[in-house]
């Protein structure tokens, strides 16, 4: 007698899977910063995405150290129509230590009609010393229009520290389009007259676009071109970005 084969009935209900480990609710409290503030200290609107992504985004997106962090980028430099949301947001970021507000601020004060404001430079100072790229290029230039020998000197190591970033022509962009609402011929800065290379002559200069005062890539690091000229190069883009 053939042995009995016991036959399961197959379910056709379907088999759920258990919840997975990897679950947001289940990262640490750190990956998940680390995470928000790779991406909104790129763009402010992937911030606010990602707070209405799930409520641990949202708790985490709200502490003071990814405000330090997040992308004003979408924000124009003045607020001509001034919005109650985005003035709060902005408030905040400020309050947050956030160095891109820092630098913002610095910018406008510094170039405040009609006098500008000394208390201007010093937050693009504080702003460049914490890093600020676009502040290291406003300071450094401030300081290279200077009559001053040593504050030229120091201009000059900051513009020296942002070609090692290889960076200048991003943060000349960013400061470029920034500065277009801005009222600039107020009187605060003035054309040094004396070029900083002093052998004009017989230096071998540096190269430019023909027709054009915008520079080859600040990365160029070809051995004889003449340093001085290229910073006299970059004053005199500034010069005429800022009417002087």
């Amino acid at each position: 007698m053939a042995p009995s084969i016991s036959l399961k009935k197959k379910s056709n209900k379907k088999q759920h899977a258990p919840p997975s480990s990897s679950s947001i609710q289940s990262l640490p409290r750190d990956l998940l910063l680390d995470m928000i503030i790779n991406v909104t200290s790129q763009s402010f609107l992937d911030l606010y995405n990602m707070k209405l992504c799930c409520h641990d985004f949202l708790k985490v997106a709200e502490e003071n150290y990814v405000l330090q962090k997040v992308s004003l980028n979408q924000f124009p430099l003045i607020q001509w129509f001034p919005n109650k949301k985005a003035l709060s947001f902005l408030k905040r970021c400020k309050e947050s230590g956030n160095i891109e507000s820092l630098f913002r601020e610095g910018l406008c004060e510094y170039f405040n009609y009609p006098n500008g404001n000394i208390g201007g430079l010093e937050r693009l100072k504080v702003a460049a010393q914490k890093g600020h790229k676009e502040a290291t290029y406003m300071y450094g230039m401030i300081l290279l229009c200077s009559e001053d020998y040593e504050l030229r000197k120091q201009g000059l190591e900051h513009m020296r520290s942002l070609r090692l970033s290889k960076c200048i022509m991003s943060s000349r962009k960013k400061v470029q389009y920034l500065t277009s609402s801005l009222w600039k011929n107020n009187g605060v800065l003035a054309r040094n007259q004396t070029p900083l290379c002093n052998s004009k002559d017989t230096c071998k200069g540096w190269r430019v676009k023909k027709g054009r005062w915008l520079l080859f890539d600040d990365e160029d690091d070809d051995i004889e071109s003449c340093e001085a000229c290229r910073w006299d190069h970059e004053l005199e883009f500034f010069y005429k970005l800022f009417n002087v």
